[in-house]
């Protein structure tokens, strides 16, 4: 989504990208050793060095626990290569999210430990440091709700704070917050508070927009932040037909048969999963098994192990596929969705693995 909140909620939808692999030439500013390197020319007897990456190149991105409250930002090129940290910060991986500016050369992590106070890095992806925002000048008794770029890459900040409503002569109901009343809308299930949009201009904040409403989602705000994979609220794919389900439930055991069968359209064939409601909302989540279609019949994905026991994400960018698995040892895979090959698999992540964000097109 940003390897944005996986709550409750998120775990129940998929990210499907849509993007390409780029050919581009990797940028001349990479590294001073790189910039050294182009103006020597190698001898005969030295072999020039392979040229780095680009930021265009397919990659994952994860968070990778390195101690209790130690993690790494972590990318990963595929199909092949070595990991590579681009940030090392004092947090728990698991209360923490990240996010991408548009031109794809910087990072925010936002890390928020319980009982302690919220800290936001400020990451240059080329040099593979990150410096601490400062957050003095924003109001007191708020929590962030959201951190990320806007479209000009300037860093924006959502906050809410949980206060209770007052109401009116006339029965309207408003929120006070420093000395100004904001009006409820009659529409807002969203509980209540306040939720405040700030901008980071030089070295001070400053608020661009007030809302009193009980979720950060409704202020404007919110939709101009940069988001390199727009979420969709529903379960990816489409319900499969009846032959696919009478398919998929023949390659199940009976144990795994209930929920409702989902197919999801890949380049290079679909990919058939079960959906189960398991919120009291009626929130679907899709779950294991998954099987590909392949010469009408369903074959198991190459070392992949997901049961009925667990839930499944997915996140689909032209031939990419990367599946995450929840439940006891988080495991995510990367295929190669023409090959079927299994490019590469990730454990003991501290969330969701993702595919590192092309940068914004202009």
């Amino acid at each position: 989504m940003s390897l944005l909140h996986w709550s409750r909620a998120l775990l129940a939808i998929a990210l499907v990208l849509a993007g390409c692999k780029s050919n581009n030439p990797a940028p001349a500013t990479a590294t001073a050793d790189a910039s050294v390197a182009a103006t020597t020319a190698p001898s005969k007897a030295t072999a020039p060095a392979p040229a780095p990456a680009t930021a265009s190149e397919p990659a994952l991105a994860y968070l990778k626990p390195t101690g209790p409250t130690q993690c790494e930002w972590v990318r990963q090129p595929l199909p092949s290569g070595a990991p590579t940290t681009v940030f090392t910060f004092d947090a728990a991986c698991r209360r923490t999210e990240v996010s991408w500016s548009p031109n794809g050369k910087e990072g925010l992590v936002h890390s928020s430990p319980r009982g302690e106070s919220e800290r936001v890095w400020r990451v240059d992806f080329a040099a593979k440091t990150g410096k601490p925002l400062e957050l003095t000048g924003l109001p007191d008794k708020t929590s962030i709700a959201r951190v990320g770029f806007d479209a000009q890459g300037r860093v924006v900040m959502l906050l809410h704070a949980s206060l209770e409503p007052e109401e009116g002569q006339g029965g309207e109901q408003f929120i006070t917050f420093e000395g100004q009343r904001y009006p409820v809308a009659a529409d807002d299930k969203e509980g209540y508070g306040v939720a405040l949009a700030y901008r980071l201009e030089g070295a001070d904040w400053k608020r661009f927009e007030t809302k009193a409403t009980g979720s950060y989602t409704r202020l404007d705000a919110n939709k101009s932040i940069h988001d390199p994979g727009p979420s969709q609220t529903e379960l990816p794919g489409q319900a499969a037909s009846e032959s696919a389900v009478r398919m998929l439930n023949a390659a199940l055991s009976p144990k795994d048969k209930f929920g409702k069968g989902m197919a999801l359209p890949t380049p290079g064939g679909t990919l058939y999963y079960r959906a189960m409601q398991e919120d009291a909302d009626g929130t679907e989540s899709p779950k294991g098994p998954v099987r590909w279609e392949q010469d009408g019949k369903l074959v198991e994905l190459e070392g992949f192990t997901a049961t009925a026991d667990n839930t499944v994400i997915f996140q689909l960018r032209g031939d990419l596929l990367v599946i995450n698995v929840l439940g006891g040892t988080p495991t995510a895979y990367a295929f190669d969705t023409r090959t079927k090959k299994n490019l590469v698999s990730v454990k003991d992540v501290g969330v969701p693995v993702t595919l590192w964000p092309e940068p914004a097109r202009p």
